[in-house]
């Protein structure tokens, strides 16, 4: 984030509200249809008590909700996100740029599955102020796209028609809410 977008993060550290955020993720399915799903539990903060602020987080991947318990099943097994042997997503910023009209880009590094890659993701940061019970908060909406096999989730079924069962691209979907901490 530039000077100009730093001013609207006011100093201080910040703590994700998991009540009003969300991390999810969508997927093309059969080459037909989007799947859509989300981590029930996640944690994060936002540190912008410096020149440059500093996003991290964690998800716990054992809490996947796809809308399909099946499915949810064999996200966490061994040809997914083997969660009994990598419990956790983690996310940690590497830098912030101002992206144009209201934009902010975000460079970070990702770990899924033991797999440390760079990624980018892009969006806005949203209004910030005090909400009804006098907290100081702040906002983001962010997006990407990962190549999953990049993460060692290569599981897949070639159709009769040629498409895959579940695309190898998928998007991150973040929108956070934080609280600054007292």
């Amino acid at each position: 984030m530039s000077a100009t977008t730093l001013q609207q993060i006011p100093t201080g550290v910040y703590n994700v509200d998991p009540a009003h955020s969300n991390v999810g993720f969508e997927v093309r399915h059969m080459g037909i249809a989007t799947v859509r799903g989300k981590f029930g539990t996640f944690e994060g903060k936002i540190d912008a008590s410096g020149d440059n602020p500093v996003l991290e987080g964690t998800v716990d991947v054992a809490t996947v909700d796809s809308g399909e318990a099946n499915r949810d099943g064999h996200l966490k097994g061994p040809e997914f996100f083997d969660t009994d042997q990598y419990p956790q997503i983690s996310f940690h910023s590497t830098g912030t740029e101002a992206a144009g009209d209201g934009k902010v880009s975000l460079k970070g590094e990702i770990t899924i599955k033991g797999v440390t890659k760079p990624i980018e993701l892009t969006g806005e940061l949203a209004e910030n102020g005090e909400d009804p019970w006098g907290n100081q908060r702040v906002g983001l909406e962010l997006t990407s796209a990962i190549d999953r096999r990049d993460f060692d989730l290569k599981w897949n079924q070639t159709l009769p028609n040629g498409n895959l069962l579940v695309a190898n691209e998928v998007k991150l979907l973040v929108s956070v809410s934080a609280v600054k901490s007292a």
